[in-house]
Parts: C-alpha cells; sequence; structure tokens
C-alpha cells in the first residue's frame, strides 16, 4: 500500500454529503450491482433516444421548412427554422428546471418516465404539423421532455454509480456515447426514409415510448434518494420546506451553479446554434436534398462523439475538471472555425473536420455531467442540474433566434454566420477558471481513508490500492 497526502493548494473538498459517500467503502451485493447496470442501460437508452429526437429536425430542417413555408430561399428557411429551434431550446430549458425540481421531490424514476412518454409522443406529433407555428409548438413539448429526460439521466448515473469514483466516470463516459449512437440512428433513418420524406422521421420518433417498460419493470431509486424520500416523508429531512430552487442559488452552491451554467451555455450554443447547422449548410453547399451527405456527416460527426467521450477519464486523470474544461473548449473554438472558415465547397474533406469537430464538442458535455454529480448533495442535485443545463439552453434560445439575422446579415451564408455563433466556446474557455478540482474524484478508497468534509478539508490521508 502507498499512502499519498493532498494539499489544498492543488484541490478542493466536495460537498459533505458526497464527499462521505465516497471516502467510506461499501459493501456492494449482486442486487446493487444489477441496479447499476439497470440505471446505466436505462439511461443510455432514453438518452439515445433524446438525441434522436432533437437531432431529427436539423436532418428535417431543410426540407420540413421548404415544404410548410411553401419556398426554398435559404433566408427565409434560416429565419423561420430558427424560430423553432429558439422554441425548442426554450421548452428544453423549463423541462430541465422543472422536471429536475420534480425529481428531488418524488424521485428520479417514476420522473424520467414521465419525460419519456412526453418527448417520444410529441415528436409524433410533429408529423402531422400543417404549418411552421404547430412544427414550433409540438417541439417546444419535445424540447420539455428531452430537458427532463437528460438532466435527470446525468444525476440516476451519477447516484447510482456512486461507490467507486473512477468506475461512475467511466459510466457516465459511456452513458453520454448514447447520444453519438442516438444521431447515427437519426441519419440510418433518413437513408431510409427515401419516398416518406421528412414526416416519417419525426414518426419514428415515438419509438422511445417502449424504453419506459423496461424502466417501471427493472429500475429503483438510487439509495441517496431512496433515503432522502424516506427522511422527507418521515419530516426529518434538513431544509425540508425550503425550495431546492433556493437552495441551488444561495450559499455556496451559487458560485459552482454560476459556473456550471456558463459553461453548459458555452458547449450548448456551440453545438445547437452552431454545429447543428452542418446539414442545412451541406444542402446549400451542394445546391440539392443532398439526403446521403447530410447522413454521412451526421454519421461521422456522432462517430467522432462517440471516441470523444472515451477520452473524458484520462483527461481528467491527468489534468484535473478545471484544465479538461479549459483545453476542451480551446479544441472546439479551434476545430468549428476551421471547418467554417476554410471550406467553401462540399467536398469529403468536410467529413474530416465534422469528425474532428464531433470528438472534441462531446469533451465539454462529458466532463460537466461528472462535475454537476460532484458539486451538489442529493437534496438538490436534480435542481442544480436543471438549472445548469436549463439556462443554457436559455442562451441558446436567445442564440437561435440571432441566428437568422447573421445569417441574412452573410447574405444566408449558413457556414459563416455559425463560425460567428462558435465564438461563444471563449464563454467556456474563461468560465473554467472558476471551476474546482474535487479531492475525492479518483482514488479507491479502504477503511482508513480519511473522510473529507466542508470543516476538514486541508489535510486528507488516503491509501491509494496499487
Amino acid at each position: 500500500m502507498a499512502h499519498n497526502t493532498l494539499t489544498k493548494a492543488s484541490i478542493t473538498a466536495a460537498p459533505a454529503e458526497t464527499a462521505l459517500e465516497h471516502a467510506l467503502p461499501t459493501v456492494e451485493t449482486k442486487a446493487n450491482r444489477l441496479q447499476k447496470w439497470h440505471a446505466l442501460a436505462a439511461t443510455y437508452l432514453g438518452e439515445c433516444f433524446d438525441a434522436m429526437d432533437a437531432t431529427i429536425y436539423f436532418i428535417a430542417l431543410v426540407p420540413a421548412m421548404s415544404e410548410l413555408l411553401k419556398t426554398k430561399d435559404a433566408t427565409t428557411i434560416g429565419f423561420y427554422g430558427s424560430i423553432v429551434l429558439a422554441v425548442f431550446m426554450v421548452g428544453w430549458a423549463l423541462g430541465s428546471v422543472l422536471f429536475g425540481m420534480v425529481s428531488d421531490r418524488f424521485g428520479r424514476v417514476k420522473t424520467m418516465m414521465w419525460t419519456i412518454l412526453l418527448y417520444a409522443g410529441a415528436s409524433g406529433m410533429c408529423a402531422l404539423a400543417h404549418n411552421w407555428q404547430e412544427l414550433a409548438i409540438c417541439r417546444f413539448f419535445v424540447g420539455l421532455g428531452i430537458g427532463g429526460e437528460i438532466s435527470i439521466g446525468c444525476v440516476l448515473i451519477g447516484e447510482a454509480w456512486n461507490g467507486d469514483r473512477a468506475r461512475k466516470l467511466w459510466a457516465m463516459s459511456f452513458m453520454q456515447t448514447s447520444f453519438g449512437v442516438g444521431c447515427i440512428l437519426t441519419g440510418l433513418f433518413n437513408l431510409g426514409s427515401g419516398e416518406f420524406g421528412w414526416r416519417y422521421l419525426f414518426l419514428v420518433g415515438i419509438v422511445p415510448a417502449l424504453v419506459t417498460f423496461y424502466i417501471r419493470k427493472n429500475l429503483k431509486e438510487p439509495a441517496s434518494v431512496e433515503t432522502m424520500l424516506e427522511k422527507r416523508r418521515n419530516g426529518v429531512l434538513p431544509n425540508a420546506g425550503k425550495s431546492s430552487l433556493i437552495m441551488a442559488l444561495t450559499g455556496e452552491n451559487r458560485k459552482r451553479t454560476i459556473t456550471c451554467t456558463l459553461m453548459a451555455a458555452s458547449a450548448i450554443v456551440g453545438y445547437w446554434a452552431g454545429v447543428s447547422w452542418i446539414p442545412a449548410w451541406i444542402n446549400q453547399l451542394t445546391g440539392a436534398q443532398a439526403v446521403e451527405e447530410r447522413s454521412a456527416a451526421m454519421m461521422y460527426l456522432s462517430v467522432g462523439g462517440i471516441l470523444g467521450c472515451f477520452v473524458v477519464p484520462y483527461l481528467v486523470r491527468n489534468f484535473g475538471y478545471k484544465r479538461s474544461f479549459q483545453l476542451s473548449f480551446s479544441a472546439c473554438l479551434i476545430s468549428t472555425l476551421g471547418l467554417f472558415l476554410t471550406v467553401t465547397q462540399y467536398s469529403p474533406m468536410i467529413n474530416v473536420w465534422t469528425f474532428a469537430i464531433g470528438t472534441v464538442i462531446s469533451i465539454p458535455f462529458t466532463l460537466l455531467v461528472a462535475y454537476i454529480c460532484d458539486c451538489f448533495e442529493t437534496q438538490v442535485l436534480g435542481t442544480a442540474s436543471g438549472i445548469a443545463w436549463g439556462f443554457g439552453r436559455i442562451f441558446a434560445a436567445g442564440a437561435g433566434l440571432a441566428t437568422g439575422p447573421v445569417i441574412a446579415y452573410f447574405g444566408g451564408n449558413y457556414g459563416t454566420a455559425a463560425a460567428c455563433v462558435e465564438l461563444v466556446y471563449i464563454v467556456g474557455i474563461i468560465a473554467a477558471f472558476w471551476a474546482e478540482d474535487f479531492s475525492t474524484c479518483f482514488e479507491t478508497r479502504t477503511a482508513t481513508a480519511g473522510i473529507l468534509t466542508h470543516a476538514n478539508p486541508i489535510v486528507v490521508p488516503v491509501s491509494i490500492r496499487e
């Protein structure tokens, strides 16, 4: 056995509850292990279909808006397409906060089931839209459900895999690959849509509702959430009468919530208001529907995103959270500007760029999933996660609305407009200076490990298994 001493100069103690959970050894039963895998499977499927239902719009944007608006003018399509995107982002933001608060009061599992049913049903309704306003309303409810599911799913993984920090981070990284898989499914469905067109794509969005049967049968609340709910029922939960929203925005939680929100906003705006325009941009470069070209770009982007998720455990182990955030946001900025400012006509080189971009843009999202779970206690975690992701999408909604006028300013050029949007990654680089490197992240603790609390953050003896 080797012994190390962690000092305050290099690390920060995690919140008392999360530090205590991970500092003490746990006896894991077969049932506990099975629940971990059920949680991973349920959240993986949920987020996979989140991605599918979310990105269907960007594949269908040009053909759908062309039909609904009865025009092929790029500026007009870009303007109204941006409004629908903004409405979707507002729904996503509200869903993150609303269902995050609901999950803190009623539990993660039931709340996640409700969110999946909501976004699946609303996605199917998009197929019946007669005008862009109806499409916008349906996309609002899709966003409401997706926002809640993603926020709760991230928290659920963190709580279900709370026995070993290193394994928890790998589980979170694996779960984040589901978004890339969902995007690949969208591309495959688009290739197979043929004469059915964009309405067929939205109709496929009903499929996620089937996941709720698996969740209902197999998934239970994490032990920490069950304990919290039991204390609430018995009237012994501290601050039980205090709103979790207030708790997330006051005291030491306030700085962490703001930092997480700014980094989330940077990552979300960079993707949803910038990178997500790649399919429409390819339409513009080719001057055609470009079904195969758009699908190929989305698949390369998604495969890169899957690989990028697995970089995160190595980054955090070697550089800590702060430097990992700074490096990843810098890579996002460089790669996206490289694509949109150097490519002026369609060629296979676009797929090389989209693969590289997919690899780096997935890293900040995966980092944030892990970081948020380290920042907050169980009683406020769902709400804090919802605020960070939700308000991040409020910024994305504003950016989405601004994208239309920016596209018009550049004469309908989607690529140049997207390059301007990608400057938002600078916000993430700056916000990362306030990120903390928690001291309980990776060491495998034994019975002799010191217990971290806010009252004792300075010197922590840790036994590390060799």
